[in-house]
């Protein structure tokens, strides 16, 4: 089934701002609407992304009743999710997405928005931005929320990465998929969970003890996903931690070992995830990548 792509945005489009998981310092929210502003398109808050009940910005009910209005509003052309932490999971269930296949809009995040993007492509086909959030706009200035904007407008985007002795060469196209491999994993058996076949998948991680990787990278195999896959991209791997006993690899060679029988090719440290830059990626278009003596490429079809 052919995935539908939400309009490219004009000048004075509305971006509408909510924050679905963690709770927010509101100097976030500011900084959103001024770089909306300076950008020439207008926003509008969420009721909630300035509240906080414990960890998260609301409680569960109020989270979702704010993502579900942007969802519904006509006038809202870009839902950005101001930032991950924890707690989309906990309202997946309750939010209605399906008059997204005939009316799309753009839905913006990454790390915990992972399961958003995951309903969209594998439920209802609609294409969607893994990209920076609010949260990031305090870090130092990069390209990465410049090329945001390039995608919301319909610019050519395209990525270049340097050579690992890790890639594997090769080219491959097909349907960009992914997000943060923990909610990839916890999303497994779920409706919300992907198919591999003609995919090119995604994966980045931030926080994680070492074996955790090496378990969720054989959870992909036994489950077969890595074995269909036409290509695989592999971005930042942030803050990884080790035992006391040392697990004896890096993150990047437990990913190497995890896909080493396969033929496809694999682009290791592309620059999207919980390092700056963070490269917004189009999910659930078509794209094609290349590996070589070079590095790797990364290009919309």
């Amino acid at each position: 089934m052919s995935i539908a792509l939400p309009p490219f945005l004009k000048k004075g489009a509305l971006f509408g701002l909510v924050a679905p998981a963690g709770k927010l310092d509101t100097k976030y929210i500011d900084l959103a609407e001024k770089f909306i502003e300076a950008n020439g398109f207008r926003s509008k808050r969420g009721a909630y992304p300035d509240k906080e009940y414990y960890q998260f910005s609301g409680t569960d009910d109020q989270r979702t009743r704010d993502l579900q209005t942007m969802i519904d509003d006509p006038e809202v052309d870009v839902i950005w999710c101001c930032r991950g932490g924890y707690g989309a999971i906990r309202i997946l269930e309750n939010l209605d997405f399906s008059n997204m296949p005939e009316n799309p809009k753009w839905l913006v995040g990454f790390s915990d928005i992972t399961v958003f993007h995951s309903a969209l492509q594998n439920i209802y086909n609609v294409a969607s931005i893994h990209g920076p959030m609010p949260v990031n706009l305090d870090h130092e200035k990069s390209q990465d929320r410049e090329h945001l904007i390039d995608l919301l407008l319909g610019h050519d985007v395209d990525y270049k990465t340097q050579p690992s002795h890790l890639n594997r060469k090769g080219t491959a196209g097909g349907q960009l998929i992914g997000g943060n491999l923990s909610l990839l994993c916890n999303l497994s058996g779920s409706k919300y969970d992907f198919d591999p076949a003609g995919k090119i998948l995604f994966i980045e991680e931030v926080g994680e003890q070492l074996y955790h990787l090496d378990r969720m990278m054989h959870n992909l195999k036994l489950s077969g996903k890595l074995e269909h896959l036409t290509g695989l991209v592999v971005g930042q791997f942030t803050n990884m931690k080790d035992n006391l006993t040392p697990f004896g690899k890096s993150a990047n060679e437990i990913i190497y070992e995890a896909v080493q029988h396969y033929a496809y090719p694999v682009i290791f440290d592309f620059p999207s995830g919980h390092s700056s830059p963070n490269e917004p990626l189009l999910l659930g278009a078509q794209a094609h990548i290349q590996v070589n003596d070079e590095g790797g490429m990364m290009v919309y079809v």
